[in-house]
């Protein structure tokens, strides 16, 4: 869980820093208080349907009888599958 919250707050970070930085580079110089914040809005539904994926597979794993664990190793091996 630990290591979700983590991603999540890599992504919004590096989103944050992307949408401040593509700001001041623009022909139309965007306000970059503003872009920051319509970035932040839109990285609420992201990390919500991050949370929501992870949540659900967690709940099919204990509905299986299985752990945490198993649901990483499921997912690293339906990964590598389609690869």
């Amino acid at each position: 869980m630990l290591d979700l919250i983590n991603f999540i707050g890599a992504a919004v970070a590096f989103n944050l820093l992307f949408f401040l930085y593509a700001s001041t580079k623009m022909k139309n110089k965007f306000n970059p208080v503003h872009t920051t914040l319509f970035a932040i809005i839109f990285n609420i539904p992201l990390c919500i349907l991050i949370a929501t994926v992870y949540t659900i597979t967690l709940a099919y794993a204990v509905y299986l009888g299985a752990g945490e664990e198993w649901v990483w190793e499921y997912l690293e091996h339906s990964s590598t599958s389609e690869s």
